[in-house]
């Protein structure tokens, strides 16, 4: 992400923690801005796709 070679990312989110977690999105400075195009949520998971904004 930090590189910008992503164009699109989906990202399923299941409130499961395993031992400390991986923050995913922490350190992005001066990455490129993306906007949330897709959220659907359920009772388990919540689905998120994120795209690259222009």
């Amino acid at each position: 992400m930090r590189a910008g070679l992503l164009d699109e990312m989906y990202v399923a989110i299941s409130p499961i923690l395993l031992g400390r977690g991986a923050r995913l999105f922490d350190n992005l400075e001066g990455a490129p801005a993306s906007e949330r195009t897709e959220l659907v949520s359920g009772p388990s998971v919540t689905h998120v796709r994120l795209r690259r904004s222009a």
